[in-house]
């Protein structure tokens, strides 16, 4: 079995195949930031965001940045409830982290910036889809994805775990790769890229990137119905339109903001922010499948049951 080290090498190999034709070469430009050979912004490495701010504002927190007090008093609210194991999000049981995001300088309170009031805005199709994950599920097909060893948190939008949250970017002029670690997730982008036909569809979607100035605009849309409700803490329909934004706040600050335009799910499109930060971290090989014992235990079970069950 490759090592994730020689993965690594293979996509690095493999976007250069797609399009690079003069070197990254990393100039330190005016502002601060790391640009390539071609004056673009240089995304390039490895970077973290790993943290505890949940999607949605949690109740009774009213402000998004939180003074040092407020959000160490959130912190240890979302540690206590995960030792409860009812977290607020359901990928915080068990968390790493230990600090919320900081942006800019600001500690957030939720990753929600818009509805000012940190709620997803759903609608009453979309909080029946949200709650179809954590009730009412008969079939394997309908567990989450990432619970299925299939992925997702590496799908736009890129969402959050609190462990193996680690992003690899590899950048050409035509190209970006967003590598996550949680799940082996790959996003291969190409900028200024031409859409497929409708008719082709991808789990995650389609992405497209382009450069808005000094930043890296990916919209994507296309996203397959078996798929695109199984997600994590964001739930999104087939006609979903996600769209990314990724920006140097300084040289080890990405900026990461999305926005969903959702009309099937929401009232309103929403968007969420926060940072992730250059760490000189390994990304290692997130061997899912090989530890998924629980879905095999659950299926034979349930076959025991069957067998044992009087005849009809």
């Amino acid at each position: 079995m490759p090592t994730l080290k020689s993965f690594g090498l293979q996509v690095v190999g493999l976007v250069v195949a797609l399009g690079a034709t003069a070197p990254m070469a990393v100039a330190q430009a005016a502002g601060g930031i790391p640009r390539t050979a071609d004056g673009r912004p240089d995304f390039h490495g490895i970077w973290s965001s790993q943290w505890l701010t949940p999607v949605e504002r949690p109740a009774g927190v009213t402000d998004l940045n939180l003074t040092e007090a407020g959000a160490k008093l959130l912190v240890a609210d979302i540690l206590a409830r995960a030792e409860r194991n009812n977290p607020l999000d359901p990928e915080l049981a068990s968390p790493d982290a230990t600090s919320l995001t900081i942006v800019r300088g600001q500690a957030r309170s939720s990753l929600i910036i818009d509805p000012p009031d940190g709620k997803l805005p759903y609608n009453e199709t979309g909080r029946k889809a949200a709650r179809g994950y954590i009730t009412g599920l008969d079939h394997p097909e309908q567990r989450m994805t990432t619970e299925r060893c299939i992925g997702g948190v590496g799908w736009a939008p890129l969402q959050i775990r609190s462990a193996s949250m680690l992003h690899r970017i590899v950048q050409t002029p035509q190209t970006v790769v967003l590598h996550t670690e949680a799940y082996d997730d790959l996003r291969i982008i190409p900028i200024n890229g031409v859409r497929r036909p409708v008719a082709v569809t991808q789990p995650g979607g389609e992405s497209i990137a382009r450069w808005d100035g000094d930043a890296l605009e990916i919209e994507t849309n296309n996203l397959d119905p078996e798929f695109s409700t199984h997600g994590i803490v964001t739930v999104t329909s087939p006609t979903a339109r996600i769209t990314e934004r990724l920006e140097f706040a300084g040289p080890n600050e990405l900026v990461y903001r999305y926005t969903i335009t959702d009309p099937a799910y929401y009232a309103q499109p929403w968007t969420a922010e926060y940072s992730m930060v250059r760490t000189s971290d390994e990304m290692y090989e997130f061997a899912c499948h090989e530890g998924n014992y629980s879905m095999g235990g659950m299926l034979s079970g349930q076959r025991k049951v069957d067998a044992s069950a009087p005849a009809k």
